[in-house]
């Protein structure tokens, strides 16, 4: 798929997210915030009494990049466990979006990741 596609893609998330909601019932919830341009959000996940996601919701506003990241990544974390989870890198959120990710977007794109992160405890992302 070419970038154009991909931008296509982008854009079609931001307008019509297939994940973004705040479900009434989940087990954890994480937000988190890019200071820098206003992009905010809260990731919603349940688990099976094995640790495997089973649902996974986001609720925020902000930017296209960050929105449809969040979206997609939602997809990509059902059926893992937060182990799982916690080996989601920078590439693969690259190769998701598909598209050229430059330095001023990079908070934005990573944002969904690094609030996944923050819940893991990895103190590079500190609390909120």
């Amino acid at each position: 798929m070419d970038e154009e596609l991909y931008k296509e893609n982008i854009l079609d998330r931001y307008k019509n997210p297939r994940n973004k909601k705040a479900p009434e019932k989940f087990d954890i919830h994480e937000g988190g915030a890019n200071a820098s341009c206003g992009d905010a959000l809260v990731v919603f996940l349940s688990f099976d009494e094995n640790g495997v996601i089973t649902q996974a919701h986001w609720d925020g506003e902000g930017c296209a990049v960050s929105q449809a990241a969040a979206d997609m990544l939602m997809e990509k974390l059902i059926g893992k466990t937060m182990e799982q989870v916690g080996l989601i890198g920078e590439q693969d959120i690259r190769e998701m979006l598909g598209i050229t990710i430059g330095p001023s977007r990079e908070k934005c794109a990573f944002l969904p990741m690094n609030t996944l992160r923050r819940w893991l405890g990895e103190p590079q992302f500190g609390p909120l």
